[in-house]
């Protein structure tokens, strides 16, 4: 069930946009520059410590590619992360990712969440309700405001 972004609060809208793709306005898709940082990051350490995908990258690798990890699939995120951002504005393609990121305990989307865990529509969430909920996409698991209250709490903030 997708709702309309101007039923999303936007300090929900503001604050995933602020922990997901700080550059969402910025670039066609693909930010070549966060992918570059995540690069040398995961360099330095030896790790994969970070992820250089975008919203537009994160939606259409949610919705039409799969998580397969493999130099072909992440190719084709990005054409198609291009190619989305081409034909939709970036409230199009924001309110669609909010309709389908999972925020844990079978909740996807910002309409099940907020039912999923305070009983109400997204357009009645609280400021603090709606810092809860952004952090919890980043590690659905980790920030489980049911299972990890206190984590989901200190992440809120």
């Amino acid at each position: 069930e997708e709702i309309p972004l101007d039923r999303i609060p936007q300090s929900l809208q503001d604050a995933v946009v602020a922990i997901e793709d700080e550059r969402f306005y910025e670039h066609p898709g693909v930010d070549l520059r966060a992918i570059l940082r995540a690069l040398a990051a995961d360099a330095s350490s030896g790790e994969v410590e970070q992820g250089g995908s975008t919203i537009t990258q994160q939606y259409v690798k949610n919705t039409l590619v799969g998580d397969d990890q493999t130099f072909q699939r992440k190719l084709e995120e990005a054409a198609l992360a291009f190619e989305l951002e081409r034909h939709n504005t970036k409230q199009r393609i924001l309110e669609l990712y909010l309709n389908t990121i999972y925020f844990g305990n079978g909740a996807y989307g910002v309409l099940q969440a907020a039912r999923a865990y305070f009983g109400k529509r997204a357009d009645e969430l609280t400021l603090a309700e709606a810092a809860l909920l952004s952090g919890i996409p980043a590690d659905p698991s980790r920030y489980d405001p049911v299972q990890h209250p206190a984590a989901a709490r200190t992440r809120r903030w």
